[in-house]
């Protein structure tokens, strides 16, 4: 058995190298698969927030515009929002489906970038006068109308 181990005669070089190769590219496969999902991970989680910031701001705008509904005529608020959440439109609507609480409407925000949905609360002003209404991101513009009849979501 000592004498086969010491015998390099029936040894191939490329053998090893090819196997040294192989194992090289699998492993560099593995890595490269396991950063790729970090980072996917990672950029959904970044156009999340970012939706979520501009719900918030959306979500202000309605409360300022219930608290300064006017006794008589209309009164018109424009919010500017960015036209993009990673290069990507986004679509704005007062939705009845509310995770949150049963009953009440929310903010529903939907990216066409890997179908990111992200719902927002009216912060209970829904209870207190009609809101509806749904916009785009297309101008970077959302118009709010509030009246003593409910407070609108349009286009900017």
């Amino acid at each position: 058995m000592r004498a086969l181990h010491k015998d390099s005669s029936g040894q191939a070089i490329p053998i090893d190298y090819i196997l040294i190769f192989s194992m090289s590219v699998l492993f560099f496969g593995i890595m490269t698969m396991s950063f790729s999902s970090v980072v996917d991970n990672s950029t959904q989680q970044a156009i999340y927030t970012e939706l979520k910031d501009v719900g918030n701001q959306v979500s202000f705008g309605i409360t300022s515009a219930y608290l300064s509904i006017p006794v008589q005529g209309q009164s018109v608020s424009v919010i500017d929002i960015p036209k993009e959440v990673a290069n990507n439109a986004y679509f704005i609507e007062v939705s009845e489906d509310n995770p949150f609480k049963h009953g009440q409407k929310a903010l529903r925000i939907k990216s066409g970038y890997r179908d990111v949905t992200v719902y927002v609360p009216l912060s209970s002003v829904d209870e207190l006068v009609y809101v509806n209404g749904s916009a785009s991101s297309a101008s970077g513009k959302i118009k709010i109308t509030s009246n003593l009849t409910g407070i609108y979501l349009t286009q900017g």
